[in-house]
């Protein structure tokens, strides 16, 4: 079975996320950002999802998996995410 990269909630919390109740086998971690939410949700599979709320409006950034937090810190930058703590 393969291993994929999720971050740590203590990486999380150093970029400046909360971490929020969820469903089971989620973790759900936010933060404020320049015109909206960032939200990040990690799936006990290894998959995370990257949503950011706009005026009301959601959208999708990214779902998926990651190999490495390199690879996860160049996908903040790509979505204009803070990257760093």
């Amino acid at each position: 079975m393969s291993s994929f990269y999720q971050p740590s909630a203590e990486l999380l919390q150093a970029l400046g996320f909360t971490r929020f109740a969820s469903p089971p086998r989620q973790a759900r971690f936010s933060r404020p950002s320049a015109c909206g939410l960032e939200t990040i949700v990690l799936y006990d599979d290894g998959e995370l999802t990257l949503l950011e709320n706009v005026d009301s409006q959601l959208l999708y950034s990214f779902q998926g998996r990651l190999a490495s937090e390199a690879e996860f810190r160049v996908l903040l930058r790509q979505v204009n995410w803070a990257a760093e703590e």
